[in-house]
Parts: structure tokens; C-alpha cells; sequence
């Protein structure tokens, strides 16, 4: 078994030479431990999200939750990651009742009555994306301190709605996270609909 990829990934490639099984333990716990090795390099590169409506790759410890009621993989998305951080995607065709003001602003308005304390800080950029949002924090249940960053933004006939969420410590200690989520996020710019 050795490595293939110049570009450092986990493509690995088997020759005869490499493999010589052996009745004896030592041997086969050594290939056992090969096999495993490149199975999880298969699964720690799985964590490329590609959907007919957008990109972007997961941190490690980050699950995509399709078991909510309303998970939707081309349109409305939940990622969760450790502890209390979420981030949410919702993507879908631009009209009357879907355009990024009434999106962000219901979504706002939402999440600061759930809060005690908030304050809501205007943006109009996420990542490179101009847009319109906002950052809001404030106490939920008069106990943890949250952070939600709530932006919005359209291009041709879509509208797309980006969330994140959790407690103010978590989002610090996993700001590199949100960071790669920012960063490789991309909205594939054509009319799904």
C-alpha cells in the first residue's frame, strides 16, 4: 500500500508486492491497520458537500442532519457541529414572499423575541458575498449567551439564506470552523427551478 496523490490526499494505490499475506498475526494485524487507515481517508475526505444548488466543505466533526421534518438536500440544509454550533442553508426561487428582506427580517424578528438582551448588529457582507443580514446576541432563557449570524442574498432568480448559530463561547472556540464553512461555501449561480 502506498500513497498515490502528489497532491497529498488519501488516493492510495495496492500492488502485489506490497501485500504479502502471512498465516502469522503480526502481519495481518499490519494489514488490518493499513486498511483502515485508508478507509478513513476515504471517509475524512467525504465531508464534500456538492449539490445540484451549491458547495462547500464541512469541518471536521460536522454532520449534515437529515432527519429534520423540513431538510430539503437542495434547498434547506442544517449542518451541526461540535457542541452548540449550526450552520443553515436555505436556498430557493425569488418571488413576493421569498426575496432576502422579508427572509432576513422574519428570521430576525424570530430570534430576537426568543432572546433577552439582544443586540442586532446590521451586515451586508457574509464571506466575499454582498448582501444584507444581521449579527445578533443576546441570552436564551436568560442563561447562555448566543451568537446568530442571520444574511441573506440573491442572484438571477435566487434567493439564498445563510444562518449560523451557537453559544458565544462555542462560536469562538470553533471560529475557524464557521471560517472554512464561509470561505468554501459557493451557490451555484444558475435557475434550479
Amino acid at each position: 500500500l502506498r500513497p498515490e496523490s502528489p497532491s497529498g490526499g488519501c488516493a492510495w494505490a495496492w500492488t502485489l508486492d506490497s501485500i504479502r499475506v502471512r498465516r502469522d498475526d503480526k502481519h495481518m494485524k499490519t494489514i488490518s491497520t493499513l486498511l483502515l487507515l485508508a478507509i478513513s481517508c476515504v471517509f475524512v475526505h467525504a465531508t464534500d458537500i456538492d449539490r445540484k444548488t451549491f458547495s462547500l466543505s464541512l469541518p471536521e466533526k460536522w454532520t449534515e442532519n437529515t432527519n429534520d421534518d423540513m431538510y430539503s438536500p437542495n434547498s434547506l440544509i442544517f449542518f451541526e457541529g461540535p457542541e452548540s454550533t449550526v450552520f443553515a442553508v436555505m436556498i430557493g426561487q425569488k418571488s413576493a414572499g421569498a426575496s432576502v428582506e422579508a427572509l432576513i427580517n422574519k428570521q430576525r424578528d424570530t430570534f430576537a423575541a426568543k432572546l433577552t438582551d439582544a443586540t442586532i448588529t446590521l451586515i451586508t457582507q457574509w464571506s466575499s458575498l454582498d448582501g444584507r443580514g444581521y449579527k445578533i446576541e443576546g441570552k436564551a432563557q436568560g442563561i447562555a449567551k448566543m451568537s446568530l449570524t442571520i444574511f441573506g442574498f440573491e442572484k438571477g432568480n435566487n434567493v439564498c439564506l445563510i444562518t449560523e448559530s451557537g453559544t458565544i463561547g462555542d462560536c469562538k472556540t470553533y471560529a475557524r470552523d464557521f471560517d472554512k464553512l464561509r470561505k468554501t461555501f459557493k451557490l451555484k449561480w444558475r435557475d434550479f427551478w
